[in-house]
């Protein structure tokens, strides 16, 4: 399946989101544009991020649910997960509009948690391989599925740190 040349904003379609990002990767895309898009581009923010102050800004902005729900897709993970990644109870992010503001902390990790996955995307050059492995035991975070540490920054950073092995060839 190939996107469109210009998609510059995604629908919650997983499919399509998945898509859009395999055609932006394999184009060779910078991170921050890929990231901007995972987390819904022009919907997420108007232009396309010049720095990762940019993400910072949209951080403390806060970013809309929408953004969450094309995370979810991409992890294909239901909304309850998400919430439970972000903190936050499954009624509360289910009363949100697709377009309501998340606070910040949700905010944030989410732009984090969709930097990550776009990392393990150019490590896996796949985000069925990616999910795959996300979901495995892994030794080098102690027999932890990468998934169950998506939750907080430390995690981020071990499962960051993890892609960067596997990266470099390191076996992890």
């Amino acid at each position: 399946m190939t996107a469109p040349h210009g998609e510059t904003s995604l629908n919650t379609d997983s499919k399509n989101i998945v898509a859009v990002l395999n055609y932006h990767l394999k184009k060779k895309d910078p991170v921050d544009t890929i990231t901007w898009l995972m987390l819904g581009g022009k919907n997420f923010m108007l232009d396309k991020p010049l720095s990762v102050f940019d993400f910072l800004a949209a951080g403390s902005r806060g970013i809309p649910k929408l953004s969450v729900m094309n995370l979810a897709a991409v992890l294909d993970a239901p909304m309850k997960d998400m919430a439970e990644m972000l903190h936050l109870s499954y009624k509360t992010l289910g009363r949100k509009k697709d377009n309501d503001i998340m606070d910040t902390v949700s905010s944030s990790l989410s732009i984090e948690i969709a930097n990550t996955l776009v990392k393990g995307l150019f490590v896996f050059e796949d985000a069925d391989k990616l999910n795959r492995w996300l979901h495995k035991e892994n030794k080098a975070l102690q027999g932890q599925k990468p998934y169950a540490l998506l939750n907080s920054p430390i995690g981020l950073k071990l499962v960051s740190q993890v892609l960067g092995r596997i990266e470099e060839g390191v076996y992890t």
